[in-house]
């Protein structure tokens, strides 16, 4: 067999190697990424996430302030709790707790459900407010949305 045969073969067997290599890198990234998604996905499972609005809806005489509350996440929410915070016009500014809720909020909501709870605003509790919800779900106790409500 002449001499220049031989570094071919070489040289393609060198670059079928290198080829095998590259191969088995990109196999193992793509392995890599479907294990994180797939991951996220069953985390995701496990999560309640809440998205919040306030409405103005037809009551019995009048339009009614309403809440609405949207658990958005795949997952059930337990010991939900709904705080309100305003800044009292009236005296110096500071921050409070107030509760202008007229409906009780369940302690538990499940996942793609909606809560329209009836709000009572008066003049020393009027929007903008703070809400702070937090609630347990299968992925973590204690979680927290801060959010502001107009």
């Amino acid at each position: 067999m002449p001499v220049w045969t031989q570094w071919i073969s070489l040289g393609l067997a060198i670059l079928g190697s290198i080829t095998g290599i590259w191969a088995l890198v990109l196999n193992q990234q793509r392995t890599t990424i479907t294990k994180r998604i797939e991951k996220e996905r069953l985390e995701a499972k496990k999560k309640a996430s809440f998205q919040v609005e306030r409405t103005k809806q037809m009551g019995s005489k009048q339009m009614q302030d309403r809440l609405l509350l949207h658990n958005i996440g795949q997952a059930e929410a337990r010991e939900l709790k709904v705080e309100f915070y305003n800044y009292d016009r009236f005296n110096k500014g500071e921050k409070r707790k107030i509760n202008p809720l007229i409906d009780r909020i369940p302690s538990k909501i499940n996942a793609g459900q909606t809560v329209n709870i009836l709000l009572s605003i008066a003049g020393n509790t009027a929007p903008p407010y703070e809400i702070i919800i937090t609630w347990d779900d299968d992925f973590k106790k204690g979680n927290k949305l801060e959010t502001t409500l107009n």
